[in-house]
């Protein structure tokens, strides 16, 4: 009886962590950018996908993606500022989690969305250029103004 529970416990787990789809985006892309065709990676046939009601729900977020039901493809919906979804510094991941969902009969997919910085808040200088002389006895860590 507990190896049954056991092995029901760990099929769940790896039901979980293996039935993730995940892709990976840069931030503000273009609004009807595609992602990636949902269809084809979670072997949906393309035909079926309205009359079987497919849609995406956002796990906690604003609905920045949505599924174009003719096609199978996720696309993005509004541009995607990763700072404004993950506004943490220290965060080095951010995602955009979704449920697929269809019916007849009922299945329901985890997916997902890395949104990788592009670097858009880059530093700025006051001079172009700067010159700096660093002594060779100078202490590993030291720190020098620009």
């Amino acid at each position: 009886r507990r190896c049954v529970c056991v092995l029901f416990l760990f099929s769940v787990i790896v039901t979980a962590v293996v039935g993730v789809t995940h892709y990976s985006v840069p931030e503000e892309m273009e609004e009807g950018s595609v992602v990636a065709n949902l269809a084809t990676d979670l072997g949906l046939d393309v035909k079926t996908l309205k009359e079987r009601k497919m849609r995406v729900d956002v796990v906690g977020n604003k609905k920045y993606l949505d599924i174009n039901k003719e096609t199978g493809e996720l696309f993005i919906l509004e541009r995607i500022d990763r700072e404004l979804l993950c506004p943490l510094k220290t965060t080095t991941h951010c995602f955009i989690r979704l449920d697929a969902t269809i019916e007849n009969p009922v299945r329901m997919f985890n997916i997902e969305v890395e949104i990788t910085d592009i670097n858009d808040n880059a530093p700025h200088f006051r001079r172009g250029t700067m010159h700096l002389d660093i002594s060779e006895s100078s202490s590993v860590g030291e720190r020098f103004s620009l």
